[in-house]
């Protein structure tokens, strides 16, 4: 079992008292679910063997997680036994964790890059502000008809690029500069590009031959987007 961002022990004890798992197991299923959350982190043994934890993109560089939101904000991975205990469905878990990142807070000012293309920041306040990717066109306000280009430098930064030309394709490379800004010395969540489009996230392969020019490369289904682009 996973306890993310780990407390100091007297505060942990505070907040969880000493059996985090009996806790769970024994609590109300409707309170259980107003606190399930989604996670995203880098695979591990520190997430359990028996952890709801879903790979997202083909690389398995990093993965959804879905986890139980502590008074103190620690967040435990939820396990299988627990799901069965609370009696709930594993789709259901998944949902509501989702729908329940919207009590979360997130800042960032939206940056425009050129006439039309506007770059998002999503900044976490409480909670890491790269969860909201589970509910992306809501949380930037963009229904996002062609998707948009998603890095994740840091858990707690998000930046999102909705694709409304072919010519934002080009500042792939702008995303990812400014998202290498933000890891700084840190090791970075990930260092892919994605495209999300309709609830699904893809990964992309970039060619960055120079700083003001980039090509992504994705799937049949991302080219045929691309293409039913305007020009500009």
């Amino acid at each position: 079992m996973a306890l993310f961002r780990r407390q100091p022990r007297n505060q942990q004890n505070t907040a969880w008292g000493q059996d985090v798992r009996g806790v769970l197991m024994s609590a109300p299923p409707d309170r259980i679910r107003q606190d399930l959350r989604l996670m995203i982190s880098r695979p591990g043994p520190h997430l359990g063997a028996q952890g709801m934890v879903w790979p997202l993109g083909n690389r398995g560089e990093i993965v959804a997680v879905a986890c139980v939101k502590g008074p103190d904000g620690t967040a435990v991975t939820v396990e299988a036994p627990m799901v069965q205990h609370w009696g709930m469905a594993v789709e259901d878990v998944w949902l509501q964790a989702a729908t329940n990142l919207r009590m979360e807070g997130y800042g960032g000012t939206p940056m425009e890059i050129s006439t039309g293309s506007t770059l998002h920041s999503l900044l976490g306040q409480g909670w890491p502000g790269s969860a909201q990717l589970f509910r992306l066109g809501e949380a930037i306000g963009d229904p996002l008809p062609a998707g948009a280009l998603v890095v994740l430098p840091t858990d707690n930064a998000l930046l999102a690029l909705p694709l409304n030309s072919q010519r934002t394709v080009g500042m792939a490379g702008f995303v990812i500069q400014t998202a290498q800004g933000l890891t700084r010395d840190q090791q970075p969540l990930s260092t892919g590009m994605f495209w999300w489009h309709e609830g699904i996230l893809e990964e992309l392969e970039i060619n960055w031959p120079a700083p003001d020019r980039a090509s992504l490369t994705g799937s049949a289904r991302f080219g045929r987007v691309v293409q039913s682009l305007p020009a500009q």
